[in-house]
């Protein structure tokens, strides 16, 4: 099922993004963003909070497989292998980001923003092929809509080998976020990477 059948509102994007700013100020540390299907959100909605400059540094929109593989060098082996929206090439975007502006921690999002492509899921439409099947949202057991499948989030932060070239040792989910159009879907999976992040941060060393 989805993480939830609500696009998010602004008070919860807005706390969700100064949690995450005030853990990072509280450490002193600092992040970088790489994302596909948000377009550019996530960055948006940390970077509205006041004094992010601090421990904001970059944030890139590789929204295509080729600027993944021109701006993060992403392996083109892993996008021909795994595809573009999977653990292997966010994984990457992740690493690679985190090395190449030299934070303490990086995240990157991946994703499907309209229910038009299939996805993995774990509620597969009855009769769409089983090996890419895409997400279907129920309301008491019937189906209403199709929602978009695989959104993955990676997060690296120190200690995590980050110039590995495997998965192996690094956090990641994936989740399935509503998507009646592609701004609800930003927003959704914007508040999704966010929960994730803040509570990565927290985490006891």
């Amino acid at each position: 099922m989805p993480d939830d059948i609500d696009p998010p509102t602004d008070e919860a994007l807005t706390a969700a993004a100064q949690a995450v700013a005030e853990a990072l100020v509280r450490r002193g540390e600092t992040l970088a963003v790489a994302e596909g299907a948000t377009g550019g959100y996530l960055s948006h909605v940390l970077t509205q909070q006041v004094g992010a400059s601090a421990w904001f540094r970059a944030g890139i929109v590789s929204y295509t497989d080729y600027a993944k593989q021109l701006l993060l060098r992403v392996a083109s082996e892993t996008i021909e292998d795994h595809g573009s929206v999977s653990v292997e090439a966010t994984v990457q975007m992740a690493r690679l980001t985190r090395r190449m502006f030299n934070t303490d921690w990086s995240i990157a999002i991946t994703g499907y923003a309209d229910n038009r492509q299939p996805a993995k899921s774990i509620e597969p439409v009855p009769g769409a092929p089983q090996t890419n099947p895409v997400g279907v949202l129920k309301v008491d057991g019937e189906i209403v809509d199709a929602v978009a499948g695989a959104t993955i989030i990676s997060i690296i932060g120190q200690g995590e080998h980050a110039l590995a070239a495997d998965t192996e040792g690094v956090q990641w989910q994936e989740h399935l976020v509503p998507s009646p159009d592609r701004h609800a879907y930003k927003r959704g999976a914007t508040l999704v990477a966010l929960e994730l992040l803040r509570d990565r941060i927290e985490q006891p060393d």
